[in-house]
């Protein structure tokens, strides 16, 4: 089985759903969260795609700019409006993915004019800038091995499981004796993001081309993600009183 960049955009946003659920919804089984670590490596490596395949990189990046100030403004006044002590609204991935193509077209640039000082420079603003988005470290490392191994789909798929296994199960197990690390409690309930490493299997099924496309398509993601998180954080709220 093959999938066109539609499909797996829809499962990454239907993966998505669920991990949501998770977060905001109370008493939703723990393996919605497990699902969930596939999402964000999804939209990573499209965010690497899409760095190629655009026709005009500005404009991407200032529409995940735009949705990323939409979303937090948004996200902002519902809490105000619906406060809750027991859950809140942190999640803004667009400005992860905003500084992961910042990174790319800082080392793209620096390539092109070999102005290595200022480049290096321009790198490490975008590797610290995205460490402290939602994705932290974790999104920075995807993207560079997206970027560096995307013709080598191979070396991709190793340096993605290795790098993340070790970034994962290293910072989540930071003050864990080592001999509860490999526990099922620390491995599947305190700290299952190293689940994430199960991505790269629909990202190797993914056939390059891009599937169904529309103009109401294009927007799909941008407008789903903040709306689905607004619905769920007021459903949770509503729920827990």
């Amino acid at each position: 089985m093959r999938l066109d960049g539609f499909k797996l955009k829809l499962l990454g946003m239907t993966l998505m759903l669920l991990d949501h659920m998770n977060q905001f919804l109370p008493d939703m089984p723990i393996w919605f969260g497990w699902l969930g670590r596939i999402v964000a490596p999804i939209f990573f490596y499209f965010i690497v795609e899409g760095f190629f395949h655009t026709r005009n990189r500005g404009k991407y990046m200032l529409r995940l700019f735009t949705w990323a100030i939409i979303t937090k403004l948004g996200s902002t006044l519902l809490t105000l409006i619906l406060p809750s002590e027991s859950v809140s609204i942190m999640n803004n991935i667009f400005m992860s993915l905003l500084l992961a193509l910042l990174l790319l077209t800082a080392i793209e640039w620096t390539k092109q004019t070999r102005n290595y000082a200022l480049g290096t420079l321009y790198i490490i603003l975008a590797i610290i800038g995205g460490s402290i988005t939602e994705a932290s470290i974790l999104g920075v490392a995807m993207t560079l091995i997206f970027y560096l191994f995307r013709e080598r789909k191979g070396q991709m798929a190793f340096a993605y499981v290795i790098l993340m296994l070790l970034i994962s199960l290293g910072l989540g197990s930071l003050g864990i004796p080592i001999e509860e690390v490999f526990t099922y409690d620390n491995l599947f309930v305190l700290n299952y993001q190293w689940m994430m490493i199960f991505a790269i299997i629909p990202i190797l099924l993914y056939n390059g081309a891009r599937g169904y496309h529309a103009k109401w398509s294009k927007y799909m993601f941008y407008v789903f993600y903040p709306a689905h998180i607004w619905i769920l954080y007021t459903i949770g709220v509503l729920i827990r009183g």
